[in-house]
């Protein structure tokens, strides 16, 4: 652009520093994204190891990301720490975790006001920048450090170990983490955030772990991938139909899955299906950009609620980063919109995957077995509207109560009454707490005594046959009732 005159008919506005790295603070990261967002950019560069520390005491606090990247020469780390490095229009590598330019800084200024970066690139040659917005702010100018601000940054930034390429990033002043208050209580609060930033880091990067593709280390441990699919070794998850669709000639790949029930999981299992939110908020969508997870346990922007019932419905959408802009990716890289093109079939497809995990979850794990020459299966509970609400009673056709009505002649007024009293008193809050509390193991249905529910099931068949029917057709009737599908042997 031509040097601007007095008679030019445009001027040039540029931003005031310390007002737009404030704004930069502000994108809506946590620290569990803000840190997701930084090891992106180590993925990015090739990173098989990465390690993150952080430490607090009465005077300082830390957090440093380290990796075994490619590095950057002294050019490329002025341009990684210019806001807006590279422009989200251009066409990216596949294995390209960013998007807009600006994760390093927006992520980094929202958990603190002092970013330090250390880099060595192929050639073996080091490059220290500093980003401190008390300077900018003081200075009033775009004042980028060319080493650290003080003693306790060259400290607390080290260095890289032997002769290799890498990069470290460190984070001080760490003013969106800690809060003023008793040391005690502010440092079990700045711990407390980072146990939530070992399992989110574990689930949105499993893909990458289970691959052996990088190790990521917090504090020496070795975070382990969380997949949210796959939660036993002994009860298989239910995976449906696989489809795939297409945008502009670029493949979405969409899996449902339907957890196992989980009455048939161990504590641990059921513990794993938490996650951090509780495996309700989990349901939905698990949003796959270039294998990294960005959206978890959502219906984005389907009309879908998220219910009890629906809780073991769980469905991985793939997108390449070519997809971007269709998908409305947003800065954090933490929330999506489905493209308009596709949305009606995604809507089916979910709905399909949501029926039959209510299935799955109304009948505790167990498939009912539909036989070839069977008709329906008669249930003995159902599920009635009256008045716009939702109410379960004993259903009075079924077989049973019907043959014990018959018995009773007259006095089947009061069998019908206490039916009556068991549906009205159904205590329906207190299993649906006992259900979503991961502490509380429930029963499943006669379970460990099978043989129990055979005597029932021949008890069953001889009244029937008494009331005239034959074996087949006592056969044929009982073994079309929902409480007896987990028998063998029918």
């Amino acid at each position: 652009m031509p040097r601007r005159t007095e008679t030019a008919n445009y001027d040039i506005l540029r931003p005031e520093p310390n007002s737009l790295l404030q704004s930069a603070r502000s994108f809506g990261y946590n620290i569990e994204t803000a840190i997701a967002d930084l090891i992106d950019n180590s993925l990015t560069a090739g990173a098989s190891k990465i390690a993150i520390s952080y430490a607090i005491d009465q005077f300082t606090s830390y957090v440093r990301i380290e990796d075994n990247g490619k590095g950057m020469s002294e050019k490329e780390l002025l341009n990684g720490l210019r806001l807006g490095s590279s422009s989200p229009l251009i066409q990216r590598g596949e294995t390209d975790l960013g998007r807009f330019g600006l994760g390093l800084k927006t992520a980094s200024f929202s958990q603190c006001r002092r970013l330090t970066v250390r880099t060595r690139d192929r050639f073996g040659i080091q490059s220290v920048r500093c980003w401190d917005l008390d300077i900018v702010q003081k200075e009033k100018d775009w004042v980028l450090l060319r080493q650290c601000a003080d003693q306790n940054s060259v400290q607390n930034l080290g260095s890289l170990p032997g002769e290799g390429t890498g990069t470290i990033v460190l984070w001080e002043k760490l003013d969106r983490l800690t809060e003023a208050g008793e040391f005690k209580a502010v440092k079990e609060h700045f711990y407390r955030k980072f146990e939530n930033v070992r399992k989110h880091l574990g689930l949105i990067f499993h893909r990458f772990i289970e691959a052996g593709e990088v190790t990521i280390f917090v504090n020496g441990d070795t975070i382990k991938p969380h997949n949210p699919f796959h939660i036993s070794t002994r009860v298989p998850t239910s995976e449906l139909q696989e489809e795939q669709l297409s945008i502009n000639g670029h493949l979405i790949t969409i899996q449902p899955y339907i957890l196992p029930h989980e009455s048939k999981l161990t504590g641990n299992e059921r513990r794993q299906l938490q996650i951090i939110k509780g495996w309700t908020e989990h349901q939905g969508i698990y949003l796959y950009r270039n294998r990294r997870l960005i959206a978890d346990g959502t219906w984005l922007d389907l009309e879908f609620r998220k219910k009890e019932s629906q809780r073991l419905c769980r469905i991985a959408i793939d997108i390449p980063n070519t997809l971007d802009k269709e998908w409305q990716i947003d800065v954090r890289k933490a929330s999506a919109k489905i493209p308009d093109v596709i949305r009606k079939r995604v809507r089916n497809l979910s709905l399909a995957a949501v029926e039959k995990a209510v299935k799955v979850y109304t009948h505790r794990g167990a498939y009912i077995r539909r036989k070839t020459r069977r008709q329906d299966i008669t249930y003995t509970w159902q599920a009635r509207v009256r008045r716009g609400k939702r109410f379960y009673e004993v259903n009075r056709e079924h077989p049973v109560y019907e043959l014990i009505q018959a018995k009773l002649g007259e006095s089947a007024f009061l069998f019908q009454d206490y039916m009556k009293l068991i549906g009205e008193s159904l205590p329906v809050s207190f299993i649906m707490q006992d259900f979503s509390d991961p502490a509380t193991l429930m029963k499943d249905f006669f379970e460990g005594s099978e043989a129990e529910l055979q005597s029932i099931y021949q008890n069953t068949l001889s009244a029937l046959m008494k009331e005239g029917l034959s074996l087949q057709e006592a056969r044929d009737k009982a073994g079309s009732l929902d409480c007896f599908q987990q028998l063998k042997n029918l």
